[in-house]
């Protein structure tokens, strides 16, 4: 399906446009444009393909360079992770052990009290 459309260009284009249509013996400028946007993309897609064709292939001594460098940086985020961990148990632990030796000290306490009454109350008899 074709689409009309009115289009100016300066001299120099036109004078190109005229050079291209003798030259691929085309007869109306609207193919000849048609052909040179078609001419355009294939260019711009071989280009394409080149530039992913070129792309730098690592050495295996750069890949396994990047590779222990990923792998370092990992198990060094996961040693700081365990140190954490670590260390929140530790306190925890200690609030825990804290409590527990508090708790018997009052009990101790209360059976000190306890005695020290009893003692005093025979010692009153």
């Amino acid at each position: 399906m074709k689409h009309r459309r009115k289009l100016s260009f300066d001299q120099e284009t036109e004078g190109y446009l005229q050079q291209y249509m003798k030259t691929h013996h085309i007869r109306f400028p609207g193919d000849a444009i048609a052909r040179l946007c078609q001419e355009h993309q294939t260019m711009k897609e071989e280009k394409q393909e080149t530039l992913k064709q070129n792309v730098p292939v690592l050495s295996i001594e750069e890949m396994v360079g990047a590779i222990s460098e990923k792998i370092n940086q990992l198990m060094e985020t996961e040693r700081l992770f365990l140190r954490n961990e670590w260390f929140c148990m530790e306190e925890s632990m200690k609030r825990s052990m804290v409590e527990v030796f508090e708790q018997v000290e009052e009990k101790q306490a209360a059976k000190r009290g306890e005695l020290v009454a009893a003692i005093l109350e025979r010692y009153n008899q």
